[in-house]
């Protein structure tokens, strides 16, 4: 058998070799094109074709050798070599590796890089300061033959290399490292090294009391924050507390009823510094600055205020009677899914990483890629949000948290609940004799009939709007911002009372007549 046999041939794309232009591409043309001799395509012709491809062999010494004469710097996944390469036409025996018009004459390694010389840089700033100085024994137009001669006259001595202050002040250069002690003194006319009067420390020096002691309040002059001058139109409202001006000012009222707080504030800017947190997510130290008071003063009134905000205003968050959800279940439902009893979804708030790893890798939500707070949220057809539950972390489930977070046993017979493909939960609804309506899975299938296109898309239009509602819990930064460890204490109070505070805003779902007079 002849030696070029135990080699692979064919199958390649082109040719390895640097230079090497042969590809299968000009093969095939080649064969599909005439021949001039026999008058028939090459394909047929009895002519020799001119390059054959050869596969790198597994052997592992000769795949070296193959390597070290093609020479390259990276190498295609199939390396292929063509006939031209070798000396006998093919691997062989005697030749078993390319040899032939490989592309280089020799080895060509690039050289290193050439350093220049530090005292060259301190000879040439040398240089420059004697140009400037007027010296006539150094060349006015380049400096070249300055340094030409530094360099070559070895009797004559230069100054060695100086201190960044003198050469910042050339008129101190001196001809030793030696430097003066008032060069490292600040002089007066800088305006850090002025001393501090007294009536600067009794005019700009904020009157702050801090104490270690907890629970001890702190007053700090020059607050302006306040709920009766900053709170004038519902745009201030809505800009510092998401809700109106007239649902801002009820809550103050219904708070000061059942006061349990003995802090200096009012109970109107109390409430406002508790929802400014919540919507615009600002530090203590800021809310602190705004309202003059300590830090620590208003994170303890945050934190006391959560827990009472959450339990006066959960029964804005309940979950509404089945004729009071058909009586207002919007015209978009009314067509196709008019037994729709609540529609939900998931969402999720960043969280800081914990330094526990068991909770680390609880709150890690692929889908997020990071640590997060998950919770389901259920709305009416017509908006209003019916069911909040408390957070999981972002590694649980939807079907998870369906099950563990009470929401079943809201449901009666005869109810139908809509949400997106997640949520697998046939199993738990079925016993409840409750429908589930969710998206066409294409599992299985090589794409979806009409029929399950067109309830697809049905279940789209109008799931879309518990998309809607949790954008407006998201209005509240404290949930679309990344929520501090430390707050993760009052978490769920923060849920239930961002929801509740969605529930006092307008509809969330209008019908078209009300678009009639605009």
């Amino acid at each position: 058998m002849d030696s070029a046999e135990s080699y692979k041939k064919g199958g390649g794309n082109s040719c390895a070799v640097n230079s090497c232009t042969n590809n299968r591409r000009k093969l095939q043309m080649w064969k599909k094109s005439m021949c001039e001799l026999h008058n028939e395509l090459h394909n047929d012709c009895p002519c020799l074709i001119p390059y054959k491809f050869h596969l790198m062999p597994s052997d592992e010494l000769t795949k070296l050798e193959w390597i070290k004469a093609i020479n390259r710097k990276t190498l295609p996944k199939h390396v292929y070599v063509c006939s031209e390469h070798f000396l006998d036409g093919a691997p062989s025996k005697r030749n078993p590796f390319p040899k032939l018009k490989l592309g280089y004459d020799s080895k060509v390694t690039p050289g290193r890089r050439k350093l220049a010389r530090r005292e060259t840089a301190v000879k040439k700033l040398k240089l420059s300061y004697e140009n400037d100085s007027g010296d006539d024994n150094v060349s006015d137009s380049t400096g070249f033959e300055a340094l030409d001669i530094s360099v070559n006259n070895d009797n004559e001595t230069y100054p060695e290399a100086t201190c960044s202050f003198n050469v910042a002040y050339p008129e101190t250069v001196t001809k030793s490292t030696q430097y003066d002690e008032t060069d490292f003194l600040i002089h007066d006319d800088h305006p850090y090294a002025e001393k501090w009067s007294d009536m600067q420390t009794t005019s700009t020096q904020t009157k702050l009391l801090l104490t270690e002691e907890k629970g001890v309040q702190s007053k700090i002059e020059g607050g302006t924050m306040s709920a009766n001058t900053n709170i004038v139109t519902d745009s201030d409202a809505l800009l510092y507390t998401g809700v109106t001006k007239e649902v801002f000012f009820t809550l103050v009222e219904l708070l000061r009823a059942d006061n349990q707080f003995n802090f200096q504030l009012d109970i109107a800017d109390q409430l406002l510094l508790v929802l400014m947190r919540l919507k615009l997510h600002l530090i203590f130290d800021d809310l602190g600055r705004r309202f003059g008071i300590s830090k620590s003063l208003a994170c303890k009134l945050f934190n006391s205020w959560m827990p009472v905000l959450a339990e006066q205003l959960k029964g804005l968050v309940v979950w509404l009677p089945r004729e009071t959800i058909r009586a207002c279940i919007p015209e978009s439902f009314r067509e196709n899914y008019p037994r729709t009893t609540v529609i939900i979804d998931c969402a999720e708030t960043f969280i800081q990483r914990p330094t526990n790893l068991k909770s680390r890798s609880e709150t890690y939500s692929n889908y997020k890629s990071h640590n997060t707070a998950k919770y389901l949220v259920g709305i009416a057809p017509h908006g209003h949000i019916m069911f909040i539950s408390r957070a999981f972390g972002g590694r649980a489930s939807d079907k998870f948290i369906v099950e563990k977070s009470g929401f079943c046993q809201y449901l009666l017979p005869g109810d139908e609940v809509m949400a997106d493909r997640g949520f697998t939960i046939d199993d738990l609804l079925f016993p409840l004799r409750v429908k589930l309506n969710i998206p066409a899975f294409t599992k299985c299938k090589p794409q979806l009939s009409n029929e399950d296109l067109t309830t697809t898309r049905r279940i789209a239009r109008v799931r879309i709007h518990v998309e809607r509602a949790i954008r407006r819990l998201k209005v509240f930064k404290i949930l679309s911002s990344t929520v501090p460890v430390s707050s993760l204490k009052n978490f769920d109070d923060i849920l239930l009372v961002c929801s509740a505070l969605v529930n006092l805003r307008s509809d969330l779902i209008r019908e078209p007549d009300e678009f009639a007079e605009i």
